[in-house]
């Protein structure tokens, strides 16, 4: 677990409990997931052509992120990573590798979760709590959607979060 500290400026996970994404009562989220599981049709999983999130509103972009699973050993590429999720992050993620790149902080919850949906090849939806790079306190609600290149394996992922401060 990462700690926040003055000198490392690393955020922290508090707590992190997994709920049932079917009984998510936040529109955004739900668009999301209605949208996701439209693209996927009889599969476990969209492809990415499928799931483009200039479908998406533009409200909801933002508190987005798509990341590819690279490796092995795994590791996680930030293809998108939305401007709200900068800003509450304190950090940009875009064109990153988590942990190639040694990224301390925001994205430690996926280091745990992402590993859990590719093996179930299903989504995850989580609420944590936790504290930034600049030490502000967020209960964040995270839906983690599984993408498919081949249709048999998780490739990549996309998150949707609401945020608020704790």
């Amino acid at each position: 677990m990462y700690r926040y500290t003055e000198d490392l400026k690393v955020a922290s996970i508090v707590e992190t409990s997994r709920l049932d994404v079917t009984a998510i009562d936040i529109p955004a989220l739900t668009a999301v997931y209605d949208y996701w599981d439209r693209q996927r049709g009889d599969t476990f999983a969209p492809s990415l052509k499928q799931f483009r999130l200039d479908d998406l509103g533009p409200a909801i972009v933002p508190n987005m992120a798509v990341v590819d699973f690279v490796g092995p050993p795994l590791d996680y590429f930030y293809r998108f990573f939305g401007s709200k999720m900068v800003e509450v992050s304190g950090m940009e993620l875009t064109g990153k590798t988590y942990y190639a790149d040694g990224i301390e902080g925001y994205g430690f919850v996926n280091a745990e979760i992402f590993p859990e949906m590719i093996a179930e090849r299903r989504p995850i939806c989580t609420r944590t709590h936790w504290i930034s790079v600049r030490a502000l306190h967020y209960a964040t609600i995270t839906v983690r959607l599984p993408i498919s290149a081949d249709g048999e394996t998780v490739t990549s992922g996309v998150t949707v979060n609401q945020f608020h401060r704790a």
